[in-house]
């Protein structure tokens, strides 16, 4: 099985079941289908060979969803890029894949003159319509008719039986079994500190992935969700792969600057669902009408893309006492979703990143790769078939993480005696102050239960004396009284005096990535 078996399946059985609402378009599986295969074709006329790399740098949108299955049905290799990249990072990212193929829209063409100068790998540039003649020495092709047509003409029918939708889940499991091997797609980390670095993931890397996180969210024809979070980002990766998988339906809103448009059209919409990282769940519980709504239609809530404090949780529970919550942890590197916490057990374990998805194996172990016992804190070993196949080009940094098909994450976790995980924080954002090793993510947790604080972001600072000083920048809440003492007096009240933070600053937002993820990097840049 492949990555777009998922979508060729689905059209066929429920083929008439929305796939996209976006604005005004809306988008039945069978005409997305169609709509890809339609690239597909275009894609085997360039006459690449099989595995050959194109880059996709859309919005979220149709053109993103028929370019990522179209590049897979024609046996190419999907490379996702963040469209807020600079573009000396775009043409790296081109450059080290190889790309042979650009797929884009016009809103980014006045890139491409700077992503090929010189020598390039690519040979070909599809965008969503004609542009006017580009000074560059690349033939330039149009997916206009594909994307085109007139996906309103038909409305969806009547959702499938209960019957229906578990014969095709048990048929997609059976798939997955013999999913092959072949690399699917190359998903690139920001690179904010470094070198940005390929993740190369298999299609039964992802499959395998996809199915697992099904088991638990019991997502099928008859969910949809709301899409905030970019499909280029491995978490809006798995939103799309989930629903294609089973029929649900995607509805897309790139408005999240503005939350209320976002909760108007979930509203509208009546999804059942809604997945975000921390930071669309700390603006929408302090800054808009979310914890006021009911949102009758809505199932289950999922967070992941970094850890959410206890106090966020529990103003969650609080607000929607009565809808499942799913909080997770991943890593791009393991296709992502590596646990979850089941809803039922999260106000007995608040704080907990949960337990391995199943197909996913996790163990805790110490410096030496020994496994550790419950409550002894270590590094989050994963195993299975989600684990990547490696970092493209980058053998000595795939060997500090991967090694006899584990994936070393990084991060920091201890077990309780009933087996769930609870992070402590990430091994480079462990500080070292003064002799002791502090968890930022504590510091962190323990200033947003102070109450009048909207986000705050924790890290290290060279300090001649102590190696490293803690700093903390704070985004007050609206109205907050808030200064740099009563921050400082707050920690003192509650942890030990080597983790009170030495520098505070207030600011009114902080820096992200389009994921909505904290970029940290910008942070640090910022003067004491």
């Amino acid at each position: 099985m492949r990555l777009h078996e998922f979508l060729n399946l689905t059209a066929e059985r429920f083929g008439n079941q929305l796939a996209l609402v976006h604005g005004d378009l809306k988008v039945s599986y069978d005409q997305v289908n169609k709509a890809s295969s339609a690239l597909a074709r275009t894609l085997s006329q360039y006459g690449f060979n099989p595995g050959s790399r194109v880059a996709l740098m859309c919005d979220n949108g149709l053109q993103y969803v028929v370019g990522y299955f179209g590049i897979l049905q024609a046996g190419l290799v999907v490379v996702p890029i963040d469209t807020s990249l600079h573009p000396d990072k775009i043409r790296f990212i081109i450059d080290d894949c190889e790309a042979h193929a650009l797929i884009t829209q016009g809103k980014y063409t006045r890139y491409l003159p700077r992503i090929v100068e010189g020598e390039t790998t690519l040979t070909n540039i599809l965008t969503d319509r004609s542009l006017p003649t580009l000074d560059i020495d690349i033939n330039c092709d149009s997916m206009s008719e594909m994307l085109d047509a007139n996906f309103n003409e038909k409305d969806s029918h009547s959702p499938p039986d209960e019957d229906t939708t578990i014969a095709h889940f048990q048929e997609i499991k059976r798939l997955a079994e013999k999913a092959s091997g072949d690399l699917a797609a190359i998903f690139y980390t920001s690179g904010s500190t470094g070198t940005p670095k390929g993740v190369m993931l298999s299609h039964r890397n992802l499959i395998s992935n996809t199915v697992g996180t099904l088991e638990y969210l019991k997502i099928s024809s008859h969910d949809s969700v709301i899409v905030v979070l970019p499909f280029y980002y491995i978490y809006g990766n798995s939103l799309l792969l989930t629903h294609v998988a089973v029929g649900g339906r995607m509805v897309i809103d790139n408005r999240f600057t503005y939350p209320e448009t976002v909760l108007d059209t979930m509203e509208r919409e009546k999804v059942t669902g809604f997945s975000g990282v921390p930071s669309n769940f700390m603006i929408l519980l302090d800054k808009t009408t979310f914890p006021k709504r009911d949102f009758p239609h809505l199932r289950y809530f999922t967070q992941a893309g970094g850890a959410m404090a206890p106090e966020i949780v529990r103003q969650l529970i609080g607000a929607f006492p009565s809808k499942q919550i799913f909080i997770m942890y991943g890593q791009t590197e393991a296709s992502p979703r590596v646990t979850w916490l089941p809803p039922d057990r999260l106000r007995e374990k608040i704080g907990s990143a949960g337990i391995p998805v199943p197909g996913v194996e996790v163990i805790i172990v110490d410096d030496k790769g020994c496994e550790l016992p419950s409550g002894k804190t270590g590094e989050i070993v994963v195993g299975g078939d989600s684990v990547m196949m490696g970092y493209w080009n980058q053998t000595e940094e795939q060997a500090k993480v991967l090694r006899e098909g584990k994936l070393y994450t990084g991060d920091l976790a201890r077990k309780d005696e009933d087996g769930y995980i609870f992070i402590v924080g990430r091994k480079k954002e462990i500080i070292k102050t003064g002799g002791n090793r502090v968890s930022a993510k504590e510091i962190e947790e323990c200033i947003l239960e102070q109450g009048q604080v909207s986000e705050v972001s924790v890290f290290g600072v060279e300090d001649p004396i102590l190696g490293e000083a803690i700093r903390a920048v704070v985004v007050p809440k609206d109205g907050a009284n808030l200064d740099t003492k009563s921050i400082q007096d707050h920690c003192r009240g509650r942890l030990s005096t080597q983790k009170i933070p030495k520098y505070v600053t207030l600011v009114d937002s902080l820096p992200k990535y389009q994921s909505g993820k904290i970029d940290k990097p910008a942070l640090k840049n910022l003067p004491l």
